[in-house]
C-alpha cells in the first residue's frame, strides 16, 4: 500500500481550487436550449464562443469532479484510517456540510421568494418551499431534481458519502478479484450507472487501485509532453464537431483532461509563489463549491441575461463576468466568515484547512 508523500500532498492541493474555478464555469454554461426554451431569451451565440466553452466546460472542466473523486479515494486508502476513524472523519467534512448548506438554501430560497423584487427570479416549481410536501422535504438530501439533491453540485457529497460507507466491501471486491471489479468500474464508467455512480465509482476505485499498488498517477501524467496534450485536445474538438450527439467522447474527454491537470499540477508547485497562492486558495475551495449555486451562482446569472445581450461576443462576456463575480464574492465571503467566525466557517467548510 503506498504512504501518501509530500509530492503527492502539495500537487493535491495545487489543484483544489483551480478545479473548483472550472466547475464554476460549468454551471454557468447557458446554451441556446436552456436560454430559447428554458428561460424564453433571445439567444445567437456564435460558434466560435459555443466551442470554447465547450472547451472550458466539457473538455477542461469535465475533469474536475473526476478528479476530486480520484484523490478522495486516492488519499482515503493511503492513510489507511480504520472504518470508525473514517466514518468520524467523514461525518464532519462531508455529512455537517451537506446539511448545514442545504437548510441554508432553503431558507435563502424561502426569503427570495417572500419578498416581491426577488420572488421572479426564483420561480422553478421544484424550488417553491410553501408547496413542498413531505417527500419533497426527504428527498432535498437525495433527489430533489430527477438526479441531483437540492444543492445540485452536492450530487458529489451524496455519492461520496455512500462509497465511503460501503467502501470496506467495495475494497475486500477488488483484493479477491481486481481483475473483475477493473473491468466492472470500467463499464460502470463508459455506460454510466445511475445519479452519476459509474463515474464516481470508477474515479474512487482508481484511487484505491493507485495506492494498493503503489502507483503514481502524477508520474504517469508527467511522461506525457504538452505538445502531445495540445495535439489531444485538437483531436477531441475535432472529432466532437464531426460527430457531435452521434459519438460520445466522454470518457476519452475526461481521461485526457484529467491527466492535463494532474501534469499541470507539477508547473504550480514548482513555483513558489503561485504554489503559495493555490495552498492559500485551497483552503477556501469547499465553501465555494458550497456556497457558488444553486442561490449566489442562480442570482448572478439570472442578473446578467437582463444587462448583457445574448448575442456575438456578449455571450462570451455573459459566460465570464457572472462566473468573475461568483468566483470572488463566494471566495470573499469565506475569507471573511473565517476571520469573523471560524467555528461557523469550520462547520460549512467541512473542518478544512
Amino acid at each position: 500500500m503506498r504512504s501518501l508523500t509530500e509530492e503527492d500532498s502539495k500537487r493535491i492541493t495545487s489543484l483544489r481550487f483551480l478545479l473548483i474555478v472550472f466547475v464554476v464555469f460549468i454551471h454557468n454554461n447557458l446554451n441556446a436550449d436552456n436560454a430559447i426554451n428554458y428561460y424564453h431569451l433571445a439567444f445567437n451565440e456564435p460558434a466560435v464562443i459555443t466551442w470554447f466553452k465547450f472547451l472550458v466546460t466539457s473538455v477542461l472542466g469535465g475533469a474536475a469532479v473526476p478528479l476530486f473523486f480520484l484523490f478522495a479515494g486516492y488519499l482515503q486508502f493511503c492513510k489507511q484510517d480504520s472504518y470508525p476513524v473514517l466514518l468520524k472523519k467523514r461525518a464532519k467534512s462531508l455529512l455537517v456540510p451537506y446539511v448545514a448548506w442545504t437548510v441554508i438554501t432553503v431558507a435563502l430560497f424561502f426569503i427570495a421568494q417572500s419578498v416581491p423584487q426577488l420572488s421572479a427570479f426564483f420561480q422553478n416549481e421544484n424550488n417553491i418551499v410553501r408547496n413542498w410536501n413531505f417527500t419533497d422535504w426527504i428527498s432535498l438530501f437525495w433527489v430533489h431534481n430527477e438526479v441531483y439533491p437540492l444543492v445540485y453540485q452536492f450530487w458529489f457529497l451524496r455519492n461520496l458519502i455512500v462509497l465511503v460507507l460501503f467502501s470496506p466491501i467495495l475494497v475486500l471486491l477488488a483484493r479477491k478479484l481486481p481483475f473483475l471489479v477493473i473491468v466492472g468500474i470500467s463499464l460502470c464508467f463508459l455506460y454510466g450507472i445511475p445519479l452519476g455512480f459509474g463515474t464516481a465509482l470508477f474515479f474512487y476505485m482508481a484511487g484505491f487501485f493507485f495506492a494498493e499498488y503503489d502507483i503514481s498517477f502524477f508520474k504517469i501524467a508527467d511522461k506525457i509532453k504538452w505538445v502531445e496534450f495540445g495535439i489531444l485536445f485538437l483531436a477531441i474538438l475535432i472529432f466532437n464537431i464531426a460527430f457531435a450527439e452521434k459519438i460520445q467522447f466522454y470518457g476519452i474527454n475526461t481521461l485526457i483532461s484529467c491527466l492535463f491537470f494532474l501534469k499541470l499540477s507539477a508547473i504550480i508547485v514548482s513555483k513558489e509563489k503561485l504554489f503559495a497562492v493555490s495552498h492559500y486558495l485551497a483552503g477556501f475551495s469547499f465553501f465555494l463549491y458550497a456556497i457558488h449555486t444553486p442561490f449566489l451562482g442562480t442570482s448572478l446569472n439570472k442578473l446578467s441575461f437582463q444587462i448583457i445581450p445574448l448575442h456575438g461576443a456578449w455571450c462570451l462576456v455573459q459566460f465570464i463576468v457572472p462566473c468573475v463575480l461568483c468566483i470572488a464574492i463566494g471566495t470573499g465571503i469565506g475569507i471573511a466568515l473565517k476571520k469573523i467566525l471560524p467555528p461557523v466557517f469550520a462547520i460549512l467548510n467541512g473542518s478544512r484547512k
